[in-house]
């Protein structure tokens, strides 16, 4: 009687300080035990349950700092002849750095922002860290000198890695299962078309001066910070936890969120992707394979610029154009995922799980994965292709098209794999792209550096061909993964810790409703 007096005290209360009042008036009050509340108390502050023009606010401002990011990491690809020339850099070796410095940045931010992420939330890291990359892109298009342009391109880099890793898990926050699927492929969409469109700008914009780049990046990136600031928390531990802080404060009782057990370590908090790239087989692989061909991308920003002005006699602004059938093929895939998740879709309405005439079954996170063992396919076609057609007998047009195969390759395997590392570790999602994103970026910073030595030394033929041979060693990966993926995540104990995690949490919610005369 004393808790319902309280409650018709207040005006209009809501459900959760109901069920909070009740709750807490109905335990024992020696030892106080403090009151656990989950989404099932306050589902209107759940993300997956807010309506759809919230989401489509996070899912395109979070989209654009992606394309932000991808932009930026290519983008004086071909300005860097005038950069050089500008600064009087001596050493032509050093032309692919301002690309691979930035790339470095990636493999350093990760390791800080998406178990921070994990941790304080989505929303300040994304905020904060974009607010940098903001600041140090205007400080490289007024950089005086070559050294100091290196070190704010590394600190882009750094701050830019914060996208690219929070963005997947702030998808996997608000979205389920299909929903999340199409977002993801948005999101790998951006992240790998976004490197692609920066040396075409570039090769344009520089004519009129190089640090046109760098302006034309500052413009985009003014109007994405514009929507950030006004960007809502997704990651519901922190939403669940700033919600039981406003209560305790307004009942003056203890009430409190669920907290991982991940939670209570920082060692384990700001290590864990790496843990999670050491320990865990299927983010290894996917990780070594989606940084190879995420590697062969800026591979291709300094070989296209050796084989089509040597070869052909083409110029820069040209040269930037024969990128353009990477971007249609990368472009394609999403109209091939899209047909194939309407093929499954119809596969689970019909209560089978089985697609056209394939003779097998798939669970929610390998129905993507046929995809990537076409792409795997498909890209080591484009490598020989590009590698043997590229000679001065044969029409330029026949190289250029071997882009249309690589891009479907490249986005298929990029797409497939990390939804299906997003699919497979959920809520821990930021820190297993994370590993992605760290492994990819040291991938991609190191191979151009190599692209002019081989090609010197072996010919377009052959240097092509070398890393033609890397992706055929890769092929098997999606295939193992369809066949075996499953039994490796049912023996992997980061993966089993997460289901126990989930059902400890679900049970202390059913037990808190029934303590407090909920059925």
């Amino acid at each position: 009687m004393a808790a319902k007096s309280r409650v018709t005290q207040m005006e209009k209360p809501s459900p959760i300080v109901v069920s909070a009042l009740t709750l807490c008036n109905s335990v024992p009050s020696t030892p106080p035990t403090p009151t656990v509340i989950t989404f099932d108390d306050c589902p209107e502050k759940n993300p997956y349950k807010w309506p759809f023009p919230k989401k489509l606010y996070v899912f395109i401002f979070a989209l654009l700092s992606v394309m932000n990011s991808a932009l930026a990491s290519s983008l004086p690809s071909n300005a860097v002849p005038y950069i050089i020339d500008d600064f009087k850099v001596q050493n032509k070796h050093e032309s692919s750095l301002p690309t691979g410095i930035f790339l470095l940045g990636y493999v350093v931010g990760p390791v800080l922002w998406s178990p921070l992420s994990e941790t304080i939330g989505r929303r300040p890291v994304l905020l904060y860290s974009f607010v940098v990359f903001f600041l140090f892109t205007l400080a490289s298009a007024l950089a005086p000198n070559w050294q100091l342009l290196l070190f704010f391109r590394f600190v882009c880099g750094s701050m830019g890695a914060s996208p690219q890793t929070v963005v997947g898990g702030a998808y996997a926050d608000i979205y389920e299962a299909r929903a999340r699927g199409i977002a993801m492929a948005f999101y790998m969409a951006v992240a790998s078309f976004g490197p692609i469109i920066g040396p075409i700008i570039s090769g344009f914009v520089s004519q009129y001066g190089w640090r046109w780049c760098f302006w034309v990046d500052l413009i985009c990136a003014g109007v994405t910070l514009v929507g950030l600031i006004f960007l809502p928390e997704t990651f519901g531990p922190v939403i669940l936890k700033r919600h039981a802080a406003e209560l305790s404060k307004k009942l003056g009782k203890e009430i409190s969120a669920p907290v991982s057990k991940f939670d209570k370590d920082l060692k384990t908090i700001f290590l864990r992707p790496l843990y999670m790239l050491i320990f865990e087989p299927i983010i290894l692989f996917t990780s070594i394979y989606v940084g190879i061909v995420y590697a062969l991308v800026y591979f291709y920003f300094q070989a296209y610029p050796i084989i089509f002005p040597e070869i052909y006699n083409f110029s820069i602004q040209t040269t930037s154009l024969t990128l353009l059938p990477l971007g249609i093929g990368a472009a394609s895939t999403a109209l091939v995922a899209i047909a194939w998740d309407s093929k499954y879709t119809s596969a689970l309405l019909n209560e089978k799980r089985r697609i056209c005439f394939l003779p097998v079954t798939f669970s929610p996170e390998t129905h993507r994965l046929p995809i990537s063992c076409i792409g795997s396919i498909a890209i080591t076609i484009s490598l020989f292709w590009l590698a043997w057609t590229a000679a001065p007998s044969i029409h330029w047009i026949v190289p250029v098209l071997s882009g249309l195969f690589f891009g479907f390759g490249y986005q298929s395997i990029f797409t497939s794999l990390l939804i299906y590392v997003t699919d497979a570790y959920k809520i821990y999602s930021a820190s297993a792209l994370a590993s992605s994103v760290i492994v990819r970026s040291m991938l991609g910073a190191a191979l151009p550096v190599a692209a002019k030595p081989m090609y010197a030394a072996l010919g377009v033929g052959w240097a092509t061909s070398l890393v033609g041979f890397v992706s055929v060693a890769c092929v098997p990966i999606p295939y193992v993964l369809f066949w075996k993926g499953s039994w490796v995540r049912n023996r992997s104990a980061f993966c089993q810790m997460l289901v126990r995690d989930e059902r400890e949490s679900e049970s202390e919610s059913r037990g808190n409703r029934m303590e407090s005369g909920e059925c």
